[in-house]
């Protein structure tokens, strides 16, 4: 608009030439009422589809920081750096047979919520329940810096977290989890008919060896040398030099 007056302006000064810079700043000005709203609603729909899509996975801060900056996200598959964690509750399918499916459904409940929670509060995503057992990992959608500390931190948690939930049981609940840190294939994985935020490759399957490991060894956590050597200052004990299954 003030590019049409000064036009204007100059060619009637040094031309003569009358032009009525009215009708293009009208143009403009039409241009930018029209075209801003729908660039807001855009920006909005993009906004909600995030934080639609990623609100069950990430914990309120991430999505916020995801919603903010969509061009973090990258649709389809990508290789990331992630420190994926499984944990799968002891002697679960034995303690199952012996309760109705309302007892099941209530004992599942109230462990995998506080354990949820926990991982949520470490920026883990959560990659899915499978009945028991947790599937997590960190560093994906999102960047976190010391991931590999934050996941082992996150387990140590989670065991604390027994002892208020076990209060009370005649039979204590006890948990495996298993640690890995590894490049891995992460993101819309599934059918064109359905499909969910998820990690795969070589590290997840190991992640879920070694959780599988914790119960010959007698121990809650047990995490790969990966993950030990990125954790930072965190107290270890070497257990075994282990060939997993497959």
């Amino acid at each position: 608009i003030a590019l049409a007056f000064a036009a204007s302006w100059w060619a009637f000064s040094s031309q003569r030439l009358l032009l009525d810079p009215l009708l293009p700043g009208l143009a403009v000005a039409l241009g930018f009422l029209v075209t801003t709203p729908i660039l807001l609603l855009m920006s909005d729909r993009e906004r909600a589809f995030v934080r639609g899509a990623f609100g069950r996975y990430l914990s309120p801060t991430l999505v916020e920081r995801l919603s903010a900056n969509p061009q973090a996200l990258v649709l389809g598959g990508e290789e990331r750096e992630l420190t994926v964690l499984f944990s799968d509750i002891r002697g679960f399918t034995s303690m199952s047979e012996k309760m109705n499916p309302s007892e099941l459904t209530a004992l599942l409940n109230g462990f995998l919520t506080p354990m949820t929670d926990i991982l949520l509060a470490s920026e883990g995503t959560i990659d899915k329940y499978m009945g028991d057992a947790i599937m997590c990992f960190w560093n994906a959608p999102l960047d976190i810096a010391d991931h590999e500390r934050k996941a082992c931190l996150a387990a140590l948690r989670m065991v604390d977290s027994l002892v208020a939930l076990n209060r009370g049981r005649e039979k204590p609940l006890k948990v495996g989890i298993g640690l890995n840190s590894a490049p891995c294939c992460v993101g819309n994985l599934g059918s064109a008919q359905r499909f969910s935020y998820s990690a795969i490759g070589d590290g997840v399957n190991l992640a879920s060896r070694v959780e599988g490991l914790t119960k010959g060894y007698g121990v809650s956590i047990l995490v790969t040398e990966m993950t030990r050597k990125a954790a930072g200052d965190l107290a270890f004990l070497e257990v075994d030099l282990v060939r997993v299954v497959g």
